[in-house]
């Protein structure tokens, strides 16, 4: 049943008395000259009901009181990437008044907050949490296809409402939850390498200035929030864009949003453009710095005693000295998928790779959190890329049942190959012996 004019200025009476007052001090979003200043606003469909209610007023704020005369606002779900509504605000002195934009705008208020109101169909996620979700890229493509109406040259204003951590059940590899981001290689490649790449075609438009806030805390902790935040920046740069706020605060955004302010690019904020020889992969943050205690620390005085069951969660860490960059693979079972930097997570645990910031401190580890019977777990080493005469040598560590086991690797070839095998490719890699380090087996053949 549609709502009469009567119940809906009702409606809309009530959610502006719940807002801040009038006369608040806040900065309007500035008078705009030909052709008409056009705002958007993506939302996730996934918000939790709890961030509806504000976000609808917040909305119907900027709808009747900020936004000024000769502008247009688009409202898209900013997952789905489809129109909920659209509003134009004509150059005429009458809309400056809130009472004739409730009159003239009710049927397109009623439409984001029967969208707000509306429990989103989600697709078939599996163990994806799409709470607040949003996919910016593909929004960000979507809206370089659809807007002609624009001039070629504006650089659209978008407000973002939903998490940064980009997730979708279809693209897993490239899940920003539990503490993961995109290496800057990502930020280098093209769209057939990564849902992060990006190359510009011929007069493409230039990509928007965001504005992003965030209902609901995704972050595993605040080394996570800083390392998504500038990938974000450096793709928006890349696409012509600009991040110009980042915030959990829903009014720090709203009033950027509503000033059109500039904001800073990546290099003032400390964050230069990424260095061309990163690798395609997702690295991940800790949530503890002491997780890796057990590899980044002192070897152990004395060899353990052998554990005494050998099925249990399991960790496998390496560590070297030199200028060349090794890479750790691991299957909890010969028929598992096995982890390593281009597949960084599986049912049974996921890889962690540092960033190789800290000479002689490079490491990178594999969690199985789910329970590995020690006897078939498989783990091998690979010489990936740089030079060391006389073979790569390193250190293996494995924790398990609270206890660490330590032994020393060495791989013969002197030049990496870029993680290539079969024939003739037995050199560059070392199989770990897995039961002979914790002690209840021999040594294994060193072949991959």
């Amino acid at each position: 049943m549609r709502p009469s004019a009567f119940h809906l200025a009702l409606m809309l009476g009530f959610a502006l008395s719940a807002l801040p007052s009038a006369g608040e001090n806040r900065p309007a979003i500035p008078a705009a000259a030909d052709p008409a200043a056009t705002f958007i606003i993506g939302l996730s469909p996934y918000l939790e009901k709890s961030a509806k209610d504000p976000v609808f007023r917040r909305l119907v704020r900027l709808v009747l009181e900020d936004l000024p005369l000769h502008s247009q606002l688009e409202i898209y779900d900013a997952y789905h990437l489809k129109s909920i509504t659209r509003i134009e605000i004509p150059a005429a002195a009458v809309f400056q008044s809130p009472k004739t934009r409730a009159n003239q705008f009710g049927p397109a208020i009623s439409q984001l907050k029967l969208f707000l109101a509306l429990d989103q169909p989600r697709p078939d996620a599996g163990k994806t949490d799409l709470a607040d979700a949003v996919r910016l890229p593909q929004f960000c493509d979507f809206l370089a296809r659809n807007g002609s109406a624009r001039a070629p040259a504006d650089s659209p204003t978008l407000l973002l409402i939903g998490s940064p951590l980009y997730r979708d059940p279809r693209e897993p590899a490239f899940s920003m939850v539990d503490g993961y981001y995109p290496s800057d290689a990502h930020l280098q490649a093209g769209r057939e390498q990564s849902i992060y790449g990006y190359a510009a075609a011929t007069n493409a438009p230039p990509g928007p200035q965001v504005y992003w806030s965030w209902p609901a805390d995704p972050w595993l902790n605040d080394l996570h929030q800083e390392k998504v935040e500038r990938f974000w920046a450096l793709y928006l740069e890349r696409r012509g864009g600009r991040l110009v706020s980042f915030t959990a605060d829903p009014p720090t955004a709203f009033a950027a949003f509503r000033a059109g302010a500039a904001g800073t690019t990546a290099a003032a904020r400390g964050w230069p453009a990424p260095a061309p020889a990163a690798r395609l992969e997702m690295l991940r943050v800790h949530r503890e710095m002491s997780r890796t205690d057990w590899l980044t620390g002192a070897a152990p005085e004395s060899r353990p005693p052998p554990p005494t069951r050998l099925v249990g969660p399991v960790k496998i860490g390496i560590r070297w000295r030199e200028d060349i960059d090794l890479d750790l693979y691991a299957a909890p079972r010969p028929e598992a998928e096995t982890l390593f930097f281009q597949h960084s997570r599986s049912p049974e645990g996921y890889f962690y790779k540092d960033q190789r910031s800290a000479p002689g401190r490079e490491f990178e580890y594999i969690e199985f959190e789910s329970p590995v019977d020690l006897r078939q777990l498989q783990a091998e080493v690979n010489f990936y890329e740089g030079a060391c005469p006389g073979g790569a040598h390193g250190e293996a560590r494995v924790e398990f049942l609270n206890r660490i086991y330590q032994g020393n690797f060495t791989i013969p070839a002197a030049t990496g190959n870029q993680g290539r095998t079969g024939p003739g490719q037995a050199g560059y890699w070392v199989r770990l012996p897995i039961p002979y380090l914790l002690g209840f087996g021999p040594v294994e053949p060193a072949s991959p």
